[in-house]
């Protein structure tokens, strides 16, 4: 499951960055569109503290889980927002939030 874990933290990196190299240069609203994608990594830099520190930091695990569901919901309110034609359309949407959801389940079955 460590594995998994790791490849879910690993995915949303790599996502994330993605993100950030494809944000339209053009548009004037830019910015949140960065902010999005820069909210997205650093969840996933504390996901992958929290697998490689264990219980070794203090208070990491509150961080991720708080980190984990607040990505979730901006992923299912994005979603609601956008609604289902333009969501099925843009199929990384979902699949971040379903690996926030699997990560946010890692980090609540852990030990504290």
């Amino acid at each position: 499951m460590r594995l998994f874990d790791r490849f879910c933290a690993g995915t949303i990196f790599v996502l994330a960055i993605v993100d950030c190299l494809h944000v339209p240069r053009t548009y004037m609203g830019r910015i949140w569109i960065l902010g999005t994608g820069l909210a997205l990594l650093f969840t996933a830099m504390l996901n992958l503290l929290r697998i490689r520190n264990g219980c070794g930091v203090q208070g990491l695990k509150l961080f991720c889980i708080t980190a984990n569901v607040t990505m979730l919901m901006f992923g299912i309110a994005l979603m609601v927002s956008i609604g289902k034609s333009r969501t099925l359309h843009n199929p990384q949407v979902p699949l971040l939030a379903a690996l926030l959801l699997v990560e946010t389940a890692f980090s609540l079955g852990e030990s504290a």
